[in-house]
């Protein structure tokens, strides 16, 4: 969706982007060739749609109660099976990560972190990562919960219709053995690109500033993540903040875009810890919080054919996930077809996205 033409009238991002540079807040790495993006577009792990089923051998119990401040990877071993049987075992380090699903009071079983060598991983799914994120079930015994992370896969999934700016992500089926009483659990969770991985893949670097506005990123980006955060019903993120996402740009020079991540707290999903911002009243027509800028008609006009067009791709990759249960299916459906609702009605943009909505500043 994202062509690069629109550039925004008075932007005087250049000087700000100099800045970053000579104060060191911007990543300046070797030069990006199309031979590395070509590379990571064809690794293994994010170019095979197919479940990904593997076995992680390790002391579970001191692993996933290792969250304090102050954790370590444990050894562990990786078994890694393929469609006709052969499986790949390689020796990995694995650690709990995360803020809120950390906590115990959130989640019995946290999020984590892997690392790989090189070594290890030649000949394997697992060929060209070092370090991955891996989204877990978060509770053990409430079978929501499982679902709630395909449905959070399933989020990124969409994203990545929207934009090459964006995480990939691969659906796993994991079995976790303890090392010391042989007991096994098998849960579904899902694998999460590395950050620097997106950039790459992109011709991009991370930009680590905070305080950035919304209209001083490339529009069309921006419109479009502000909207899908509308449609998921996510308000938990803010450019601002780096909260939750991650701004890339080409060089000092160029325009920075915006990179979605986290979407647990959506509405959509309506895990038993979410709970609506306080922003939204109790009785509106929409559980969702507008947090974009107040576009212009034909820059939302432009997003809303967009996700018109879009509309049959988001249903189909919904209808395809053979693991998802049906009344969580419908409950995504219908929560994306009031956003449908919403955008096709002059009146309810007007009131949902228009009326709130801070003004862009006008350029000096």
């Amino acid at each position: 969706m994202e062509n690069g033409s629109v550039i925004r009238k008075g932007q005087n991002l250049a000087l700000l982007l100099l800045l970053l540079v000579c104060t060191g807040n911007i990543l300046s790495a070797n030069p990006i060739t199309a031979k590395d993006r070509d590379s990571l577009l064809n690794l293994p792990l994010f170019k095979n749609e197919d479940l990904l089923k593997i076995e992680l051998k390790t002391d579970l119990a001191l692993l996933i109660n290792d969250i304090a401040e102050k954790r370590k990877y444990h050894k562990s071993e990786l078994k890694v099976f393929s469609e006709n049987g052969k499986a790949d075992v390689m020796e990995v380090k694995v650690k709990t990560r995360g803020n809120f699903r950390r906590r115990k009071q959130n989640c019995n079983f946290p999020p984590l972190r892997f690392k790989i060598t090189v070594k290890e991983a030649v000949g394997t799914e697992f060929e060209g990562q070092s370090k991955l994120k891996y989204v877990s079930h978060c509770q053990s015994f409430v079978d929501d919960y499982e679902q709630h992370t395909i449905e959070e896969y399933l989020i990124y999934k969409m994203y990545n219709l929207i934009s090459n700016h964006s995480y990939r992500v691969r659906l796993s089926q994991v079995s976790f053995i303890d090392i010391n009483s042989s007991d096994t659990l098998t849960k579904f969770g899902f694998f999460l690109e590395d950050k620097e991985d997106v950039a790459v893949r992109n011709g991009k670097h991370i930009l680590n500033f905070k305080n950035m506005k919304q209209y001083e990123i490339l529009r069309e980006n921006m419109v479009m993540l502000s909207l899908f955060q509308l449609m998921i019903g996510n308000a938990d993120w803010d450019v601002g903040r780096l909260h939750n996402i991650d701004i890339m740009s080409v060089s000092e020079y160029s325009i920075p875009v915006v990179v979605p991540y986290d979407f647990d707290w959506s509405g959509i999903i309506n895990h038993s810890y979410f709970t609506l911002s306080p922003k939204i009243e109790s009785d509106a027509k929409y559980k969702r919080l507008y947090k974009g800028m107040r576009w212009s008609s034909e820059e939302l006009q432009q997003a809303f054919t967009n996700f018109n067009e879009l509309k049959p791709l988001f249903l189909e990759l919904l209808n395809q996930c053979e693991h998802l249960k049906e009344t969580n299916r419908y409950k995504l459906i219908g929560y994306i077809e009031e956003f449908y609702h919403l955008i096709n009605s002059r009146k309810d943009v007007k009131e949902v996205i228009e009326k709130k909505a801070p003004k862009i500043p006008k350029a000096k």
